[in-house]
């Protein structure tokens, strides 16, 4: 069996992933992973290359291979997640997950439909919770879920997760609308009177497809992905969060009650997934990927994000690479690679004057800032959420004409992400210049990774 380069660096990508999901790595693991490696002939580079994917490029990829190459690669998974005897939820999730996405499920589980999809961080806690979203209003669906709540809240309680229906959510909001004011009062002291009023005669209006298109449809723009019927979006949890997140998209094809009895019958049967009939050769490479006995249960050793931090401050202490290196995500998200994938928060719009600085190392005067309208717009309408062009050419050209005089506290908000997290290392990341003169990013660009680059506006 021979596999493509990309289908190589996916490989690497997804059982890295689950020998990382219980937060327990065994020598044993290490040794098969290093036999599975020597096999298929996946070397450095392809694990190098897979740490920057997210799990959702590797599953499309390994969405294009043929019958053998999956039946192997649910062969590994299998052998991996039991290998130290216990299976753990996060293992579960995580291999009956992507063996759904890969449409590797037994008989009786036709009904179940899924993709895996990787966005930005959200902005709330979605660990243990099922989020309920669909393209458009489905009467059918809100009507089966409105009577099968009860079954549904009981059933993921038994699993240590609850349901996130909006429109039970905004009804608990407007029966008890006078505690909710008084908590915005103080959770959100920056809100207007105005806003207030805002949000408490639009609530009732609120409908779950426009929550799914601002929660991560907006996010997926560009990359060929459509919702086209109700689902549920499940957060696949890990012990090192990357910069993305990933979630099972499980479309509801039948009642939502029966899409999510057959998808939990299923991952604590997902082990007993048997490969479809295959040919002699790949017996072969069967017997040659099968882990030694007990391999798997030796020197265990729980690495989480706390022993890379250990390293990170060790190399930034003691290394002789002083900065960090700074990649832009697909997104335009800013993450320090050497501080732990740590994210530098800066808005929308001062992440796409950022970049444009970055990508113009000699430098911008403020003054000719229009002469870089149109790349500035191509940059903005990736990292804004916006759907509405006109909204981003208005921001922009507020930016460019100083209109309200937003360039300096946008300069102002960056410099004062960049030092929060990195001090007096800082002023390497920062626009700087005198007054009157080009401003400029200093950083070493062979320390900045512009992921950005390959995604189309």
């Amino acid at each position: 069996m021979k596999l493509k380069e990309n289908a190589k660096t996916a490989w690497a990508h997804v059982l890295s992933e689950i020998i990382q999901s219980d937060g327990i790595v065994n020598q044993g693991e290490i040794d098969y992973l290093r036999q599975v490696f020597e096999v298929l002939h996946i070397g450095n580079n392809h694990l190098k290359n897979a740490s920057s994917w997210t799990l959702a490029q590797a599953v499309e990829v390994l969405g294009k291979c043929g019958k053998s190459e999956k039946n192997i690669l649910l062969h590994c998974i299998q052998q991996l997640t039991q290998s130290d005897g216990d299976i753990d939820p996060h293992e579960c999730l995580l291999t009956t997950s992507v063996l759904l996405a890969l449409g590797l499920t037994p008989d009786g589980t036709e009904s179940l439909q899924a993709e895996i999809i990787s966005i930005p961080p959200l902005d709330f806690n979605v660990r243990n919770t099922l989020l309920y979203v669909e393209p458009s209003y489905n009467s059918r669906v809100n009507k089966a879920l409105r009577k099968e709540y009860d079954s549904i809240v009981q059933l993921l309680g038994s699993k240590g997760k609850e349901l996130f229906y909006l429109p039970t959510i905004l009804k608990e909001i407007q029966s008890k609308s006078k505690t909710f004011k008084q908590m915005l009062n103080y959770l959100e002291p920056l809100l207007s009177a105005s806003q207030l009023k805002l949000i408490e005669q639009s609530i009732g209006g609120f409908d779950t497809s426009v929550f799914a298109k601002e929660l991560f449809l907006n996010q997926l723009n560009g990359r060929e992905f459509s919702l086209d019927s109700p689902a549920f979006l499940l957060f696949i949890d890990k012990p090192n969060p990357p910069s993305c997140q990933d979630f099972l998209l499980l479309k509801i094809k039948k009642s939502p009650l029966h899409t999510l009895e057959v998808f939990y019958a299923l991952t604590e049967t997902v082990m007993e997934v048997k490969p479809t009939p295959f040919q002699k050769n790949d017996q072969a490479y069967m017997e040659r990927l099968t882990m030694p006995p007990m391999a798997g249960q030796r020197d265990e050793f729980h690495y989480t994000g706390f022993h890379k931090t250990i390293i990170d401050t060790i190399l930034k202490l003691h290394g002789g690479q002083r900065l960090s290196r700074l990649r832009v995500s697909p997104k335009g998200h800013l993450y320090l690679v050497d501080r732990n994938e740590v994210e530098v928060k800066i808005q929308s719009l001062g992440r796409a004057l950022y970049i444009l600085f970055l990508r113009h190392q000699e430098g911008i005067a403020l003054t000719e800032l229009g002469d870089y309208r149109e790349e500035l717009m191509d940059i903005y309408s990736v990292t804004s959420d916006y759907g509405n062009k006109m909204r981003l050419q208005i921001a922009v050209d507020n930016l460019i004409n100083y209109v309200g005089d937003t360039m300096n506290p946008l300069i102002s908000r960056i410099k004062k992400s960049f030092t929060l997290l990195l001090g007096d290392l800082a002023k390497d990341y920062l626009i700087e210049g005198k007054v009157g003169e080009r401003k400029r990013v200093n950083l070493d660009r062979a320390l900045v990774m512009d992921e950005m680059l390959r995604v189309k506006p």
